[in-house]
């Protein structure tokens, strides 16, 4: 009998902290994300493990290769929230409203996806020695050009909008390199041009979060931002941004061994700012 109460405690907590959410589109609590956090630093220490086990180089080339299927999760992710809507066909709505959509599932259906094409190009640069970042980039280039040709974007405003906003902080972050760096060396390493790009992404994802708040009558679904939003509402993104993802750019350059462990560090900070912002983006210009 007590073994069932467990038992019956136990699956109210998985309905009510982790199915319910999920069933909501997505809608995050604090459990489900400390308990997606862990699950990130686990997956990352074992990706990691297992690229180098495949001797894959963590480059640039990497990250080119691997960059359309960030931009491909971000719009798979925006067909299911088209389907939640019900604006897609019957078929369309019926596949891509499946709960395996949302957080977790879209991350590891994402990861699934580029971990079997980045098999399939290994295996072309071993029999045809064409190289497997290439391989890897026109595969996920086309993978995209479906995924839009399926989005029905309504709206161009709110996406030029965020990017333009977007292009204006980069501005900010960039250009002041070229004369703090004469006065401040320590400023010119932690704004260096990777980091500072990791940077704009996350004002990316800030950008699309604050428009989507105060022009379009959106809620913010993570649980750290809406304990900041009743201080400083929706800009509060910015400041987070800014307080979170800079000391762990610095914690990275200072801790981190040059090479490829610092540089897959590097690319999962920029994929946790790029994937939501562009997602984000992409979902007002579909507008649901």
């Amino acid at each position: 009998m007590l073994h069932n109460i467990k038992g019956d405690c136990m699956a109210d907590v998985i309905q009510e902290y982790f199915i319910n959410p999920i069933l909501q589109n997505g809608w995050y609590n604090p459990v489900n994300t400390i308990v997606y956090s862990i699950l990130l630093v686990i997956g990352v220490y074992l990706v990691y493990r297992m690229l180098k086990r495949m001797d894959v180089h963590i480059d640039s080339r990497f990250f080119l290769a691997i960059l359309p299927f960030i931009l491909w999760g971000s719009t798979t992710r925006v067909l299911h929230d088209a389907a939640y809507a019900g604006i897609l066909s019957p078929e369309l709505n019926a596949f891509y409203g499946s709960p395996i959509f949302p957080t977790p599932g879209s991350y590891i259906i994402t990861f699934a996806l580029a971990l079997f094409v980045l098999l399939v190009s290994l295996l072309v640069q071993r029999l045809a020695k064409f190289p497997y970042w290439k391989t890897m980039l026109v595969i996920g280039i086309v993978l995209c050009i479906i995924n839009f040709l399926i989005l029905p974007i309504f709206y161009l405003f709110p996406i030029a909008l965020i990017i333009k906003v977007t292009g204006l902080w980069a501005a900010v972050f960039f250009i002041p390199r070229k004369f703090m760096a004469r006065y401040v060396p320590s400023f010119n390493k932690l704004f260096s041009i990777e980091n500072t790009g990791i940077l704009v992404a996350h004002f990316l994802d800030a950008t699309a979060t604050v428009t989507a708040l105060t022009l379009f009558g959106y809620l913010e679904q993570h649980v750290v931002p809406r304990l900041f939003f009743p201080i400083m509402g929706p800009f509060a993104m910015f400041f987070l941004k800014v307080v979170v993802v800079l000391p762990v750019l610095w914690i990275v350059d200072r801790y981190a061994e040059e090479g490829d462990f610092k540089n897959f560090l590097k690319i999962v900070i920029l994929i946790l700012g790029l994937a939501p912002g562009l997602r984000d983006m992409i979902r007002l210009g579909v507008g649901v």
